[in-house]
């Protein structure tokens, strides 16, 4: 047990996130053949989430780049919403494969469970937490971008002398439709020409936006709700670690996640390289 876990703490030292990478030793030829697929699918399912989380944190520079133009090139346009398609694609890929490594349910009634089914369930139930914040963070900045454009738009409206009630833009936004959006504020006020072009294309852009804000929390909906379901059992987990060893630090602050198509979040604690060797050191100690 002591040289698999000093083997165990050499290994992958600078990489974050690999929570229980490391394999328990299956009883079986089968358990060995289907341990290393999981896990072979699992590491890829790590990579595509850091891959996804660079192009998260690139969606928000472009973001703030965009809107700081009044009138943006159609290029930077174009690529931000290319690269809302690519984290669309990356998404639904790392959720068909995190769907395809999902343990199966089943009521354990107090029998004994194998070592790699409680690792196999504990990993899915990590990259699936890491999954769902990782999308509610990329639908926040969205809504947040999506709110400031609104805003901007007002703006213009107020500039421009179109008496136009929060109630009468609501329902323009929603319409859908960008020429008669623009239409109803000509009727309206004395607008430059400048104004109504920046007026179409914030609106434009908020079409796109709420497009993606769906299809992301369609995608991801299912997991956010497995993962409160498996809430108690990490729980438990975390807690048994942190009552087997007084060197474990205490877990970062949960990322604060205004989503409000969700139930509220709980907290959810990122353990550190430590924590993730006595995670696999305590199932080695209580079977």
């Amino acid at each position: 047990g002591r040289d698999r876990l000093v083997n165990a703490e050499a290994s992958d030292d600078d990489d974050e996130g690999k929570a229980l990478m490391t394999k328990p030793g299956p009883s079986s030829a089968k358990e060995e053949k289907e341990s290393e697929a999981f896990f072979k699918k699992s590491q890829e399912i790590q990579e595509g989430l850091q891959s996804l989380k660079r192009m998260v944190s690139d969606l928000e520079n472009k973001q703030k780049a965009v809107f700081g133009v009044a009138l943006p090139e159609e290029s930077m346009m174009k690529e931000l919403q290319a690269l809302r398609e690519e984290i669309k694609t990356l998404a639904g890929q790392i959720q068909r494969k995190l769907k395809s490594i999902e343990p199966k349910k089943v009521d354990d009634d107090g029998k004994y469970v194998p070592i790699h089914v409680r690792m196999q369930r504990t990993q899915h139930g990590v990259l699936s937490k890491e999954f769902v914040e990782l999308m509610g963070y990329c639908n926040t900045i969205q809504a947040q971008y999506r709110d400031r454009n609104v805003e901007r738009i007002q703006r213009q409206l107020k500039i421009t002398g179109a008496n136009v009630t929060e109630e009468a833009l609501d329902a323009m936004l929603e319409s859908g439709q960008t020429d008669v959006f623009t239409q109803n504020i000509l009727s309206d006020a004395k607008a430059t020409k400048q104004a109504l072009n920046e007026i179409e294309s914030r609106h434009e852009e908020i079409l796109k936006l709420e497009r993606s804000i769906k299809d992301l929390h369609d995608m991801f909906q299912y997991l956010a709700m497995e993962v409160e379901a498996q809430g108690e059992m990490v729980n438990r987990i975390e807690t048994n670690i942190n009552q087997s060893a007084n060197y474990v630090e205490k877990a970062k602050e949960s990322t604060e996640k205004a989503v409000t198509y969700q139930q509220k979040a709980r907290k959810v604690q990122k353990a550190e390289r430590h924590q993730e060797v006595l995670i696999w050191f305590y199932f080695l100690c209580h079977t």
